[in-house]
């Protein structure tokens, strides 16, 4: 397993054990009933405080662990795994944000606009991050 791949593998657990809490946390201030009041900007910000720790932790950890093949170029495969990926995510990101535009049309308060906006570029990232692992696996 490369580096890139490795990194791609950080990236997806990351994303699903860090924003996991995050929206989980988000979701239980909605069904309470305490989406007014709940100061989510504060959670947010310690959110991804902690991801930028954990990502960048890991990935020393990893480079240190194989520095040869984590100062490894880019070559014409992982270029294209990466094009690959992005073109999929920017996919999932552009139906995500028409859709959360089509409820915004029904006038929701800002915290279920703007929360849902941020998942789905969350979402985004981890079909990116998952795609790479595909592509990587599959020997595009």
């Amino acid at each position: 397993m490369s580096f890139r791949e490795k990194s791609a593998w950080i990236a997806v657990l990351s994303y699903l054990a860090v924003y996991g809490f995050y929206f989980r946390r988000i979701a239980q201030a909605a069904l309470s009933g305490e989406a007014d009041t709940f100061h989510y900007g504060s959670l947010l910000v310690a959110t991804v405080i902690v991801l930028v720790i954990v990502q960048i932790a890991l990935l020393v950890a990893l480079a240190i662990a194989g520095p040869r093949d984590a100062k490894a170029p880019r070559d014409e495969r992982d270029r294209l795994v990466e094009l690959k990926a992005v073109r999929i995510a920017f996919i999932v990101l552009s139906c995500s944000v028409l859709t959360v535009c089509w409820f915004a049309a029904f006038n929701p308060p800002g915290f279920y606009t703007v929360n849902a906006l941020f998942f789905a570029l969350v979402l985004s990232e981890i079909v990116r991050n998952a795609g790479q692992i595909t592509y990587y696996r599959s020997r595009v």
